[in-house]
């Protein structure tokens, strides 16, 4: 039997969910963001998204607000509906049990858990299943999920802030404030839609600053610090506990072994001390990521500094690249990428990929992403 759909009700409803999902964002990780919409001819019955890590998933939260005879509604959802126990039951038990007969999913579940199974489960209980709607969309919003699950490492965000002439900072090391208001805003919408910010220990020595979340509403990020030699001070504002934040300061073997007195200070403060493999105190990043995804950091924004930034491009480490650009000339001062840094470990140039510029406030934001 062959059916016809309304692409542009598919779509109209599917944008919905989008919309609906992106508010989980900096609260749900390392699950997905999911919006679901239920629709009975033309009109809205329920709504649900997923609002937080271990709450009710989009499809239970937006089914119990539901009532009467769903078996002609269409429940459209941005992922596929999950097919296993984990936190919470598996969603398409909700769904099946709802007694709705068709549901358009944006695009398949890439949790090799699911990975085709709950779209298969809907469809042996009899159920229509349209799979596709707005997928582009669908994956560019769940990028981080998709990265962090397929992989087993954490989607990588890289941003600098910097003058006309490349620089990040003056001479004398401090970087003040390049960025305009506006830039620094942005900043912290993007340190609460990531589960961690990066920094090296030079950030931290000489800006010590406190990778919080101020000038926006939202949670602060887990900090994570790449320190080979453990120079950074142990008064450090980035060290102090803010709420519920984990702070990893990642170490080389050496300096694990030469300044355990220091470590053992550090945890007694609640701080976690992660040595990993190093050459001359100079961290294997691979290594540091795969150690952050253990402890379900599924996306991360790098900040700084001007090796730190070397090293990720150059590993070929970067997912999305933001560069502030501010309408001023330096001189003399740090380059975002010094040339002692630039001999590639990927064998070439990168070509950064759908590349969008945009002013905030005074400046210019450049973005692309790499994968």
């Amino acid at each position: 039997m062959s059916h016809i759909y309304d692409t542009n009700a598919e779509e109209h409803w599917m944008g919905e969910c989008l919309r609906l999902a992106k508010k989980g964002e900096g609260f749900v990780s390392p699950n997905p963001l999911v919006g679901a919409v239920l629709v009975k001819r033309n009109r809205v019955l329920a709504r649900g998204y997923h609002k937080r890590f271990g709450g009710r998933h989009a499809e239970a939260e937006c089914l119990r607000r539901a009532h009467g005879d769903l078996s002609s509604a269409t429940l459209y959802v941005n992922l596929e509906p999950c097919s296993h126990h984990g936190k919470t039951p598996p969603c398409t038990d909700f769904v099946i049990e709802s007694g709705v007969r068709k549901v358009v999913a944006a695009m398949r579940d890439p949790n090799p858990i699911i990975a085709g199974n709950g779209i298969r489960k809907l469809r042996r209980a009899g159920l229509e299943v349209v799979v596709g709607t707005l997928e582009d969309r669908a994956k560019h919003l769940n990028r981080k999920y998709i990265k962090h699950i397929t992989t087993g490492l954490p989607y990588v965000h890289l941003k600098i802030a910097q003058t006309l002439d490349g620089k990040i900072a003056a001479s004398y090391g401090n970087s003040g404030w390049i960025s305009s208001p506006d830039s620094r805003k942005l900043v912290h919408r993007w340190r609460a839609e990531h589960d961690a910010v990066l920094v090296g220990a030079a950030t931290v020595r000489i800006d010590d600053p406190e990778l919080t979340v101020r000038m926006i509403n939202g949670r602060n990020p887990d900090v994570a610090i790449l320190d080979g030699k453990f120079s950074i001070p142990s008064n450090a504002r980035v060290l102090r506990r803010t709420g519920d934040r984990r702070v990893f300061v990642c170490i080389g073997t050496n300096a694990a072994k030469a300044k355990k007195g220091k470590a053992n200070l550090l945890e007694s403060r609640g701080v976690q001390i992660l040595p990993s493999q190093d050459k001359d105190g100079i961290l294997s990043l691979k290594k540091v990521l795969k150690t952050l995804s253990e402890f379900n950091i599924g996306s991360i924004l790098v900040e700084g500094g001007s090796q730190v930034f070397s090293q990720f491009l150059h590993e070929g480490l970067v997912d999305q690249l933001s560069i502030f650009l501010a309408p001023t000339i330096m001189g003399s001062g740090v380059s975002a990428l010094p040339s002692a840094l630039k001999q590639s470990a990927t064998n070439g140039s990168q070509s950064v990929k759908h590349l969008i510029s945009q002013r905030v406030g005074r400046d210019v934001l450049l973005q692309g992403f790499f994968q």
